[in-house]
């Protein structure tokens, strides 16, 4: 609702309210008993009429009205203040409850680039022994006197066959 359908709607009431004072005085001043032709007894109601008047002066409702409109006119005036787009400002710092979330982060993430590290390692190393296995399992088949010499060679002293391979290579 706009202010003026709001003051029209006050405006209204307000007259409604006269109307009501009015029609309550002229049966204030008829307070006369009421003809000897009716049969039923009307309650009196003139403590209540009374009591309703006093309510109906107390409230100043064109007071409200002008409270009402100008709130209404303030907020208009603060909403036209306000700029269409907000500034945002970010904020980003670490306090001192955080510290140990960031270093339990860090440790974690150093973990992890560690784990994938060795596994990188151990894979290149998995592979680089299936070549060898393969390779030897060839040989096996293709010489298999020579590689009975190896064992024995090996399995009877195994630093005296390291010292021939270093021997061999060189």
């Amino acid at each position: 609702m706009n202010p003026e359908e709001l003051e029209e709607r006050l405006s209204d009431t307000e007259r409604v309210l006269a109307l009501h004072g009015k029609r309550l005085e002229k049966l204030e001043e008829q307070g006369k008993p009421a003809p000897a032709q009716t049969v039923k007894k009307t309650p009196d109601y003139s403590s209540q009429f009374e009591e309703l008047k006093a309510l109906i002066k107390r409230h100043d409702l064109g007071v409200q009205a002008l409270q009402i409109y100008s709130q209404i006119s303030s907020f208009r005036e603060t909403i036209t203040k306000l700029p269409k787009v907000l500034p945002v400002r970010h904020h980003h710092h670490f306090e001192d409850r955080s510290r140990a979330f960031v270093i339990g982060g860090f440790v974690c993430l150093l973990a992890a680039a560690i784990s994938v590290g060795l596994c990188l390692s151990l894979y290149r190393e998995n592979d680089r022994l299936q070549e060898s296995d393969f390779k030897y399992r060839m040989i096996r088949k293709a010489y298999p006197e020579v590689i009975n010499w190896v064992d024995s060679v090996y399995n009877h002293a195994p630093e005296a066959a390291k010292q021939l391979d270093t021997d061999a290579s060189q």
